[in-house]
Parts: structure tokens; C-alpha cells; sequence
């Protein structure tokens, strides 16, 4: 592929100004990417560990540091227009980024396999499914997380102006569903948490949520 060609993501050179994406288009696709098994896991060990009020103090906070620091990096990234890759051979050299690459791709991997297979596993136990069904979901997930991956940025962008809108609209139904079932606001304000959890703790499990996404 040419660095003309339409489908090219500029994967070993600077991303020139023509070709980068606009604010809609990159907010899509990120919002798809921290709408995953990972982030909702983290939510449900803060929402049994705290109580509401506080629970709302300590995702606010969680998200702040963590939001500093995407948004950090999401500056260098437009300012000099590299990406993770080749910022790493910048900064640590041909071998030193070598180690980078490694841990990055290591905790990404981890990642995808984890989300992936909790994703079965849930829809599994929801249907009552067969341990082969479960597992066939999760090749399936797999195939289908990877042509995505395969056909480049234009097919995250696709999915993630699918995905998001129908992920938004289930997360508000979600929560007026439990919320009504809880017995509403004061009901919610009257939750007393079930389970033990520090503020250092919780901010490491948020951070690590979407740290290595945001690397």
C-alpha cells in the first residue's frame, strides 16, 4: 500500500494533517474502545465497595488522573503526529523500544483475550448455553474483533458509530432499570456496600482499566 492510497493508516510515518480525523470521528472510536468488558468489571467492584455518593467522588477522581494522562499523551500524538510504535523507537531507540512494544503488545493481548472471553462467558450463562457454544463465541468474537482490527481505522470508525449509539441507549436503560429496582434516588443514596475496597486500590483498578488503551 501507498502512502496515497485511501485505506492507508500511516503505521511508519507521521500522519500528515490531510489525512488525520476530526473530533467526531476520533470520539466515536474511542468511546468504543473503553466500552468493554473491562470498565463495566471495575464499575461493579466500586458499585459493592462504596457507597453511592461516594462511589460517584471516587469514579470522578479515578477518571480525572486518568483522562490527564490519555489526554497527555493524546497531545504528543498530534503534535508530532507518531504513533505508539514509532514514538517508542523516538524515545527509546531501534532496541530499547523493542521492550515497549513488548509490554504494550503483551497487555493488549491480555486484554483482548480476557474481554473476549468474559463477553462469552456472560452471554453464555444469560442463555444457558453449552460449554462448545461459549467457546465457539469466543472464536467467533475473536474473528470478528480482528477484521475489524484488519481493515484498519475505517472499520473501527463503522462499528464504533453502530456500536456506541446501541451501547449508550443499553447503559441508560440499565441503569433506569436498576435504578427503579433499587427504589429509585433514595433508594440508591440508601445502598450499603457490601464489599471492601481502598481508594488506592480503586484508583489502580480504574487506571489500569484503560492505561495501556491509552499508550
Amino acid at each position: 500500500m501507498t502512502q496515497q492510497e485511501p485505506g492507508n493508516d500511516y503505521p511508519l510515518s507521521e500522519v500528515p494533517m490531510h489525512a488525520r480525523k476530526g473530533l467526531a470521528s476520533t470520539a466515536m472510536v474511542l468511546l468504543g474502545f473503553t466500552f468493554f468488558t473491562a470498565t463495566m468489571f471495575a464499575g461493579g467492584k466500586l458499585g459493592v465497595a462504596f457507597s453511592f455518593t461516594e462511589m460517584l467522588g471516587v469514579v470522578a477522581l479515578c477518571n480525572l488522573l486518568l483522562g490527564i494522562y490519555a489526554a497527555g499523551l493524546g497531545y504528543i500524538a498530534f503534535k508530532s503526529g507518531l504513533n505508539s510504535v514509532l514514538m517508542g523507537r523516538f524515545c527509546f531507540g531501534e532496541v530499547g523500544s523493542k521492550l515497549s512494544d513488548l509490554i504494550l503488545g503483551f497487555t493488549q493481548i491480555g486484554w483482548y483475550a480476557w474481554g473476549t472471553a468474559t463477553a462469552a462467558v456472560v452471554l453464555g450463562k444469560y442463555f444457558e448455553l453449552s460449554q462448545g457454544s461459549v467457546l465457539a463465541l469466543m472464536v467467533l468474537f475473536g474473528l470478528v474483533f480482528c477484521a475489524t482490527a484488519y481493515v484498519g481505522y475505517r472499520g473501527l470508525e463503522i462499528l464504533s458509530y453502530i456500536a456506541v449509539p446501541a451501547m449508550g441507549l443499553l447503559l441508560l436503560l440499565s441503569m433506569w432499570v436498576a435504578t427503579v429496582k433499587v427504589g429509585g434516588l433514595d433508594g440508591l443514596l440508601a445502598v450499603v456496600p457490601t464489599g471492601e475496597l481502598d481508594l488506592s486500590t480503586a484508583i489502580t483498578l480504574v487506571f489500569g482499566t484503560f492505561v495501556s488503551g491509552a499508550t
